[in-house]
């Protein structure tokens, strides 16, 4: 192997060592996320609450198995494994300029849908209080246009030092509603989202490059040695 091809096996490989890493770190903190929340009374519940501790779960998953596979056939110039490489990795290209297409050009409309969620959830919250709570602790806020919704009771969530499973009017009357904190959050990161899938894009797309090349430089040896 000359010395591009030997440069471009190890730069492919200390890629994928690295996404190897990222994928057992992923792991880890998904699993610790999912020992932390508690079980709930139902399977709905217990999900709902381990939601994105599973998502998590699962992305550390598949970026392991495709980052290991990645190492495993440029450390071993395996064409076979190289090649089955290159289009798992093209079709997390294709998926990715997909979503990241479908973000830049609905993002307005996503706005739209996650304040129809919001109100959902709000909707709901006499039958299912779970959702709401969860979402007025992440996001520091209470109501769903403030905390006047609820009346002169406010529930423990709305505030980070509840007393006696309820918040006093200081403790939440500088707290945004929930629909304005998930349109405030959704602006805040809507730019962050698709520049950073463009960023990681391009990374994927050297390394199926550099995949496609030391596969086809693999197979290029193994035809000379059969001469």
């Amino acid at each position: 192997m000359d010395c591009g091809g030997v440069f471009v096996k190890y730069v492919l490989f200390i890629f994928n060592i690295l996404f190897v890493i990222c994928g057992i770190l992923l792991i880890v903190f998904g699993s610790l996320m999912v020992a932390e929340i508690k079980n709930f009374s139902s399977v709905d519940e217990t999900f709902t609450a381990n939601s994105v501790a599973i998502v998590i779960l699962i992305l550390g998953c598949i970026i392991f198995l495709v980052s290991f596979l990645g190492c495993c056939g440029a450390i071993r110039e395996n064409s076979c494994g190289l090649t089955t490489y290159s289009i798992v990795m093209l079709g997390l290209l294709l998926c990715q300029i997909a979503l990241i297409i479908y973000i830049w050009i609905n993002h307005v409309q996503i706005r739209q849908s996650l304040d129809t969620v919001v109100q959902k959830i709000w909707d709901q919250r006499n039958t299912d209080k779970l959702l709401m709570d969860t979402l007025q602790k992440s996001l520091k806020c209470c109501g769903l246009h403030g905390f006047a919704d609820y009346g002169t009771s406010y529930p423990a969530s709305c505030c980070d030092s509840p007393s006696n499973g309820s918040c006093s009017f200081t403790s939440v009357m500088l707290r945004p509603g929930c629909k304005s904190a998930v349109d405030s959050l959704w602006d805040t990161n809507v730019n962050i989202i698709k520049y950073a899938g463009l960023g990681v894009l391009a990374v994927e797309l050297t390394a199926f490059i550099f995949a496609c090349c030391l596969a086809n430089q693999t197979r290029n040896n193994l035809r000379r040695q059969n001469y």
